[in-house]
């Protein structure tokens, strides 16, 4: 299964090199590029941007949904660096919109449970990132809006997700 990283990397139209992110400051995998103060933090920029290929998918676009296993609600370590870039996007002011679905595997009331659960998982951790809940809105629409086709397991494993959406 692929992480929510790997289909970032994939879906993202920007493919740069790590050094053309680090050169232009972005955030790659929530680490700031800051090559241009030439201290400890750029050489973390620089670690940071080479850190599994992902050429600056989350430096150029947020990412707009976080992926999940079969019946899982579990945020992986990749999972968790792209919400460590989210929070620092959403600042101090932006709200952030986060609805879960599922795939079609199961029952309505099982999948509903589970897309609210999913959205939960999210929303429980950007808090720990300090986001406060009056800022985040939840909800569950189980397997009622596919983004994918679910005949098949590929692109049925990309509709078990966390969409987020941020408002100014």
């Amino acid at each position: 299964m692929k992480t929510s990283s790997q289909m970032v990397a994939e879906d993202s139209p920007h493919k740069k090199s790590w050094s053309q992110c680090a050169f232009e400051g972005g955030m790659t995998l929530g680490v700031p590029a800051a090559l241009h103060s030439l201290g400890a933090g750029g050489a973390a920029a620089v670690a940071g941007a080479m850190v599994a290929g992902i050429h600056c998918a989350i430096a150029d676009q947020t990412p707009t949904a976080i992926h999940f296993g079969f019946g899982s609600t579990h945020l992986d370590v990749n999972d968790r660096m792209i919400l460590d870039a989210v929070a620092a996007r959403l600042g101090k002011n932006k709200r952030v919109e986060l609805i879960g679905h599922t795939c079609n595997i199961g029952p309505d009331q099982v999948n509903q449970v589970l897309s609210e659960n999913r959205a939960s998982a999210v929303k429980n951790y950007l808090m720990t990132r300090g986001i406060s809940a009056s800022r985040i809105q939840t909800k569950g629409i189980g397997y009622r809006k596919p983004a994918f086709s679910n005949k098949k397991e590929k692109t049925r494993m990309k509709n078990r997700r966390v969409e987020m959406i941020i408002h100014r």
